[in-house]
C-alpha cells in the first residue's frame, strides 16, 4: 500500500505541474453548455451504462428524466453489442467482481466513445491496475473525486479530466474551469455521482468537445440539485424533486444560474 501511495504521490505531482496555457472566455463556454443541455433534451441519444447495482435504479431513473435512453446490462457475451449500439458508454467501476470486469472490457473494445468513472481506486490497488488500463484506452473523459483523480494521476493529454467535489473542476487540452454550482443534499442520496457520470456520457454523444460536455453534464446535475433542494425537506424528498427538475429544465434555466471561474 506504500508504493501505491508514493505511485499516486508521484503522478499526482505531474498533473498538478502540468498547468493550463489556454485563456478560457467563460460567457462563451456558458452559452455551449446551455446549448448542449437542450441538444440532449432532443436528440434521446442511448447510453450503455455499466454501474453497480445499488446504483442501477437511481441512475436509470435520472437518466430517464433527462431525455436519455438507457441500457446496463454487464454480460460479456452481449454487453459488447450493446455499446455498439450506443451513442456513449459509461464504465463505472463500482463494485467490481469477475463479471462486471469482463464486461467493462467486451463494452471498451467495442469502440463506443466512454467516459470512466474510477470509483474508490484510491484504496484498491487492483481496481486502480484496472482503471489505469482502461484509461489506456482513450476514454473521452474521466470523471472522480479529488482522491481517485489523485491515485490516477497524470493521463493522456487529449483525456478531459472532471475533478468533483464542493467544487467541481474540469481539465483538458490546456484549459481548466470551475463549476461551483451543487448542494450538499447529492452527498446524502446514493449514486448521485455514478448519475452523473451518465449523464456525462450522455453529453458526449451531443457535444463534439468533451471539455464542453463534461462541463454540461455537471451544470446539469449540480444547477437541478440547487433547485431541488429548495423544495425538499431531507433526502427522500430531494431525490424525488431531482427527478423532476431534471425533466423540465433547459438550458437557459442553467445558463442563468451557473457559476463558473477559471
Amino acid at each position: 500500500m506504500n508504493d501505491l501511495k508514493h505511485e499516486a504521490a508521484s503522478r499526482t505531482a505531474h498533473t498538478e505541474s502540468a498547468a493550463p496555457d489556454i485563456a478560457v472566455d467563460i460567457a462563451a463556454v456558458g452559452t455551449r453548455i446551455a446549448a448542449a443541455i437542450d441538444r440532449l433534451a432532443e436528440a434521446r441519444p442511448r447510453v450503455h451504462a455499466l454501474v453497480a447495482p445499488v446504483a442501477q435504479p437511481f441512475v436509470a431513473n435520472v437518466a430517464t428524466a433527462a431525455g436519455i435512453d438507457i441500457s446496463m446490462t454487464v454480460d460479456a457475451d452481449e454487453v459488447g453489442t450493446m455499446a455498439a449500439h450506443s451513442d456513449a458508454l459509461l464504465v463505472n467501476l463500482g463494485m467490481m467482481d469477475k463479471a462486471r470486469r469482463e464486461g467493462a472490457v467486451a463494452a471498451v473494445a467495442s469502440g463506443c466513445p466512454f467516459v470512466l468513472d474510477p470509483v474508490k481506486v484510491d484504496r484498491s490497488p487492483k481496481r486502480l491496475e484496472f482503471a489505469l488500463r482502461l484509461a489506456d484506452e482513450s476514454p473521452r473523459i474521466v470523471k472522480g473525486n479529488r482522491r481517485e483523480m489523485e491515485a490516477l494521476g497524470a493521463l493522456r493529454p487529449s483525456i478531459v479530466t472532471a475533478t468533483t467535489g464542493p467544487v467541481d473542476r474540469v481539465a483538458g487540452e490546456g484549459r481548466s474551469v470551475s463549476l461551483a454550482n451543487g448542494t450538499r443534499l447529492l452527498d446524502k442520496v446514493i449514486a448521485t455521482g455514478c448519475a452523473a457520470g451518465a449523464l456525462t456520457a450522455a453529453m458526449i454523444a451531443v457535444e463534439d468537445d468533451p471539455f464542453v460536455a463534461s462541463l454540461a453534464a455537471l451544470a446539469l446535475m449540480s444547477v437541478s440539485a440547487e433547485i431541488a433542494a429548495e423544495e425538499a425537506k431531507g433526502p427522500g424528498s430531494f431525490a424525488v424533486h431531482l427527478l423532476d427538475t431534471l425533466a423540465m429544465i433547459d438550458g437557459e434555466t442553467i445558463l442563468s444560474r451557473l457559476r463558473l471561474e477559471t
